[in-house]
């Protein structure tokens, strides 16, 4: 075999995309360090020169998938730091767009789900968990405090549900075109959380983004023909 010379970085990079692709579309048990370095058109011998194992390299895939999720959902919190419902559009957008742009992040999604039994799984994968659920806490509380969000609502059990949206996103993304994966969700489940001012924000933020305007009326033709997402 062939095998073009990268730098030391970007060689161990395309073994993990790589490994990426075949976890997803094999899952664990199915994937082999030999169909991973065919992918990668590397040896195998190669291969475990930057990993010692196929479990070394199925944490790593966890890692950076989990990590990608949670710093795109901390970028989005921080870009609208001041703006609630725009913030949490802003999330749900890029759940969206994370799930188009890869067809086996959805794949990843739950099979990571199906291995948290597994201590080693569960000590990459749960503090990005709890770091975004913390985040999200944060953030609806302090959505709270400035009359945005409704006051009786629970922060952490809402940050749960927000930060659960992403399974659906993934399930909906798996179901071959029979449901349609859209950010307008995140207006839909936002509503009912909103105080009175929160939904006279909505409302003008709607005047002056169109894509939100379009969401919202999205939502609320779902909300009036029971059609799934």
């Amino acid at each position: 075999m062939s095998t073009r010379r990268l730098p030391a970085a970007e060689r161990k990079q395309q073994i993990l995309m790589c490994a990426i692709r075949v976890f997803a579309r094999s899952t664990y048990h199915g994937a082999t360090t030999k169909r991973i370095a065919e992918e990668a058109e590397v040896t195998e011998a190669l291969l475990y020169r930057y990993y010692s194992s196929k479990r070394d390299l199925f944490i790593d895939a966890i890692d950076h998938t989990s990590g990608k999720l949670a710093r795109g959902l901390e970028r989005a919190l921080a870009e609208h730091y001041e703006h609630p419902v725009e913030a949490i559009v802003s999330c749900m957008e890029f759940y969206a767009r994370l799930l188009q742009s890869s067809e086996d992040l959805a794949r990843m999604i739950f099979l990571v789900l199906a291995e948290l039994d597994e201590p080693d799984v569960r000590a990459v994968y749960l503090p990005y968990q709890e770091r975004v659920v913390g985040l999200l806490t944060e953030n609806i509380t302090r959505w709270q405090d400035a009359g945005i969000v409704d006051p009786r609502i629970n922060a952490f059990d809402t940050a749960w549900l927000f930060y659960g949206t992403y399974m659906i996103l993934a399930l909906a993304r798996q179901s071959h075109g029979r449901v349609r994966v859209s950010p307008r969700h995140a207006v839909g489940l936002m509503r009912p959380f909103l105080s009175e001012d929160g939904e006279r924000r909505l409302d003008e933020l709607s005047h002056t983004r169109p894509q939100l305007r379009a969401l919202a009326e999205a939502s609320e033709v779902d909300d009036t023909t029971g059609s799934p997402a």
